[in-house]
Order: structure tokens, then sequence, then C-alpha cells
């Protein structure tokens, strides 16, 4: 290269610098000293402001924005509280996001350029999960899967069915990252659900397997004692569901241990679960006691070789049967001191003796674990006379009746005051339909079988132990644990009276009663631990007014008299033995939710 050559060489290589120096400091200072020229958080402009400015921007116009989050459902447009999914707008922390104006050429070239900055989000953990998954059950469908099962010797069969879901996790995100930024409502995904099992397997298993395990009876040999289970027993206790894509035979276990209870009694010996002894004031634990015989697995696993066997039968072996409770899980629940018990009162009558002697039996000794849940109904049983209970007065609508099982709801009260006190977390308690006097109003419960039941959960992290005692006049539940809550109660005022009128009854099966008048009443439970309430809980109670019923035709109407000061002439009234309908004033250490009928 010649030296004219390098002279225009260098020229143009510094006029080229100089441009480039030129532009930088202009750069620089269109850019400027605060927030950099351009820049915008979800569309609003934010450059050229001082960072407080700037953050004072951001909150007037995204706070507003900030509070709510609108989201698309099938179709459907839903605003959700941003509060409600643990969702914040920080503009301080945004501003400081953002990179002040940079000497590095390449940084500087974007700021001129402009920044569009995502704005900071402050999301609480699990808060936007929780309230997808509650919006999504508004669509949710479950999957049906394919089965085979029968009504009585007849094969039926169930057609699969595509399910449909949210796809929560997609959600969640499409949520998280459209807060603030979204023009449009943010779609949530939806997904089909196939089933595992196809239309062609169910067919196939209804023509095949579902017919030849029924073709003949099964033989269950144990300990030398062989059961035989009839083709409608086996129906009765087997049906084909999904395994793993496969139609398979499923055996319920419940179903067929009953109807082989007798023969399954003479094979070995019962298992004792461990239980509690409290005669001396204090729960102690009495050892579970193992046991021997077939097991459940055994059992299902012999049914279903036998199914699949040429011969029709099975070897069932014999071995250890653990208790339901062993000893060392029964040490392990707390149950330790009384924690909750409540004495209901009664007049003596035989039948409230005899049937709250009976509900009381079932219940005395029942041990709710963590997490369980108790059922009156399903503890106690139906009210029959096969399962020991004798006829008394219950409440149907706002009259009483005679039918069996009538002073149930006399112990299922107390239980329901026991379990409030105790802190259990009520699931179906309803109150009678109308007050009655000896129970505490708002605090009370009743039950009738198959349409009312009496269920609360224990919650806490210790086993309850529920034993029960009777008199002629009175029913005690008690629950022994470890204390966890401090419960107390709150009682309104009675509110909204309808008075109780008179109704005369010449019917059949009439049953005289004094009138009661309606009201409603709220009790607020209070839930405390370590000295601080942590929730409380309103419960609410409609009474309905019950009307005077005397069984006796109606007066025919007579012209008014002129009053007469001396006539004392008393008026038809109710039999006074009538007037007990099923309660209790009842005493305890210590709710409410609509009211119906139930034994009393």
């Amino acid at each position: 290269m010649n030296s004219g050559t390098a002279r225009r060489v260098g020229v143009a290589v510094g006029t080229v610098l100089a441009v480039l120096v030129a532009f930088y400091v202009v750069g620089l200072v269109v850019v400027g000293g605060d927030i950099p020229r351009g820049t915008s958080v979800a569309g609003v402009e934010i450059g050229g402001l001082t960072p407080d400015a700037a953050t004072q921007r951001l909150e007037d116009e995204l706070g507003p924005r900030a509070v709510d989050v609108d989201v698309e459902l099938a179709g459907k447009v839903h605003t959700l509280p941003a509060a409600r999914l643990g969702l914040s707008f920080d503009a301080a922390a945004t501003v400081d996001s953002i990179e002040e104006r940079s000497l590095r050429p390449w940084l500087l070239a974007q700021q001129l350029a402009g920044l569009d900055v995502a704005p900071v989000v402050v999301a609480e953990p699990g808060r936007v999960e929780a309230a997808v998954a509650r919006l999504t059950r508004r669509v949710d469908k479950p999957t049906r899967e394919g089965r085979v099962k029968y009504d009585g010797l007849d094969v039926v069969s169930v057609e699969p069915k595509a399910g449909m879901t949210v796809n929560r996790t997609a959600a969640v995100a499409a949520i998280t990252s459209g807060y603030l930024t979204a023009d449009d409502p943010i779609v949530l995904p939806i997904v089909t659900v196939e089933p595992e099992v196809t239309a062609e397997q169910v067919q196939e298993t209804a023509d095949g397997a579902a017919v030849d395990a029924i073709s003949a009876p099964v033989r269950l040999a144990a300990a030398g004692h062989t059961m035989v289970v009839s083709p409608r027993e086996i129906a009765e206790s087997v049906s084909f569901r999904s395994d793993a894509g496969e139609l398979a035979a499923h055996v319920n276990i419940a179903d067929l241990r009953g109807q082989l209870e007798s023969e399954l009694a003479t094979i070995g010996t019962p298992a004792r679960d461990a239980s509690f002894d409290v005669s001396s004031g204090k729960p102690v634990v009495v050892p579970a006691k193992r046991g021997e015989g077939v097991s459940d697995d055994a059992l299902a696993s012999g049914m279903t070789a036998a199914l699949g066997d040429d011969a029709r039968s099975a070897d069932i072996s014999v071995g250890p049967i653990t208790a339901d409770l062993t000893t060392s899980e029964a040490k392990d629940l707390g149950v330790k001191q009384v924690i909750s018990t409540y004495t209901q009162v009664f007049p003596y009558a035989a039948y409230r003796v005899t049937n709250i002697g009976v509900a009381s039996k079932s219940i005395n000794g029942t041990v709710l674990e963590p997490g369980e849940t108790f059922s009156m109904n399903g503890v106690v049983g139906e009210r029959t006379p096969e399962n020991g209970f004798v006829k008394g007065y219950i409440i149907v609508g706002n009259r009483l009746v005679e039918d069996y099982g009538g002073a149930v709801s006399t112990i299922t009260t107390a239980m329901w005051h026991t379990a409030f006190y105790a802190g259990m977390t009520r699931v179906e308690q309803r109150a009678h339909g109308f007050w009655i006097s000896r129970y505490t109003a708002g605090l009370e419960a009743t039950v009738s079988w198959g349409n009312l039941d009496l269920r609360f959960r224990n919650d806490t992290p210790y086993g309850v132990l529920i034993t029960t005692s009777v008199t002629d006049t009175s029913v005690t539940v008690t629950m022994w644990s470890t204390k966890y809550w401090h419960i107390t109660a709150e009682f309104g005022p009675r509110t909204n009276p309808t008075p109780s009128g008179t109704v005369y009854d010449d019917g059949e099966g009439c049953v005289p009663q004094y009138g009661v008048d309606g009201f409603d009443i709220t009790v607020t439970r209070v839930w405390s631990r370590d000295g601080e309430v942590k929730r409380r809980e309103p419960l609410d109670t409609s009474y309905e007014a019950a009307p005077t019923v005397i069984c006796a035709p109606k007066p025919s109407p007579s012209p008014t008299p002129t009053p007469d000061p001396t006539d004392k002439t008393d008026k038809p009234k109710p039999s006074p033995s009538s007037s007990g309908s099923d309660g209790g004033n009842g005493s305890g250490n210590g709710t409410g939710g609509g009211s119906g009928n139930g034994s009393g």
C-alpha cells in the first residue's frame, strides 16, 4: 500500500470513528440520565422519568389493572380477584429492575431502540394453583372407564367415555405470565382425557370372560375347608375393570366376605383390634391380638385364580391376620385425656331408654383416627326391629309420628355437642325441624336413615376415642384425645319469630303435641389455639313453627257470644303425655345449619 492510499484509508477510518463517537454522544444525551427514554412497562411509558416518578406512574396506571384478572374457561369469562390468586404488582421492584443508561455501546443501542420491561409480579406459592382448581371443577368431567358388571345373572356393559379437564399446569403458567400484560381474557386450556380401555375391549369381555365367569360355581379350599361360591354370588362380588389398559376381574372383597362369612368364621381365629380402657379415668391401651385366617388379599387372589382355572377351583393360604388397629398404632394416637364431654337429659320413656341404649352400644369405643370421618348412620345402622330398635316418636315435617328409632336424635345431639367442643370439623349436621325445648337452640342434631346424617371429621393430629354411657334419663358422650383446639360458642339472639298456631286432626295415627314458635338463631364457633383466635365459624339454624295438635274434630264455628268474665271453661288442649318429643336439656363442656326431619 502506497502512502497516498494509506492516508486515504486513515482519513476514512477517522471519519467513521468520529461519526460513531458523535452518535454515541448523541445516544447518551437521548437516552438520558434517569429511566432510559423509550422504556415502557405493560404499555405504560416511563422513559425519561426519575425512578420515584416512574414508580408513581406505574402505580397510578397499572394499579387499577392489577386488582382483577379476566380468564376465559369453556367460552365463559370469569373475573378473579388478584388477591384470591395471590398475585400482586410491585412497581418499585419493576423500576429497580431497569438498567440505568449504559456506557456499553451495544446496551446503549438497545436502550435507544426502546425497552419493553416485564412487570415484577409477586406470587404467593400455591394460591394460583388453588384458585385454578376451584374454578376448573365447573368444567371437569371425569373419564368413565369401560367395565363389565352384572345385574343378577345378566351381563351389563358400561361403555367407556372420554373426560374433559383443564390443563392446570398450563393454566397456572398462563395466568401468572398474563397478569397485567394480557389485553384479552386469559384462555385456560381444556384437554380431553381418553379412557384406558376401548369399547371393543368392553364388548369382547362381555361376550367372553364375563359369561365364562358365571358359567359354573367355583370352589375355594382353605385349611381343609371347601367354600363353594355360586354363579349368582360370583355375579354379586365380581366385575371387570380397567387394569393397566386391560379389563380384568375385580373382586369386591366386602361382598365376597359377606357371602362366605359363616365358612370363613370356622377358619382360624379373628384378630382383635387394640382398644382403650377408661375405667380408671385415664385411657389405657388394651393390646391388640393377632389372629389367623384368610386375608383379604389371599381371598381375592384365590377367587380370580379360580375364575381363570379350567377346574374352577383354587387353594387359599391361611396365615397371620394383623389387627386393623395395632397396639403400637393405638399408643401413637395420643389418646390421653378428656377433651370434651356432654350429658343430654331426657324424660323417661321405655322406648327412649331402649333405642338410645342400642345406639350407645354401637358407638361406645369408636376410635376416630386423624383424617377419618364419623357417620352416625354408618355406626348405628338402620333403625329396624332386627337391629334392636323399637317404635317411638319421631318428627316428620313439623309433626310427631310413631316409627322405629325414636329418641336416636337424643344421643345424636349429645354426640354433636361433644364433637362441636372437641373441635371436630362439621361435614353434615342438621337441627330438628322445630325446636325442642330440652335441647340447646342451635346446638343440636337429628338423623334419619337414608335422608339425614350426622358426620364430622377429625382434622387434628391425634386420634379420638368416643365413649358413651346411658341412664334411664340421660346419655353422656365423651371424647378422649390430646387437646388441640380451645372451642367457645357465641349464641346470637333469636330472630324472625313465627307463631305456632293450632291444628285439629281426628285421623288415625294422630299424635297430639304442644305448639312451638319458630325462630332463627346463629351460633358462632370460635376456634383458638395457643391463646390466639384462628377462625370463627357461624352456624345458622332456622326452626319452623310447630302447631299445637289436638286429636279431635275441629269445632264448628258458632256465633261470637258476649264475653262473660266469669266463664272459666277449658279449651281443648293436647294430651300432656305427648308433649315430650325427643330431645333434652344438656349439660357439658363445651350447630346448626338448616333443619330437618329426624328421630327425636
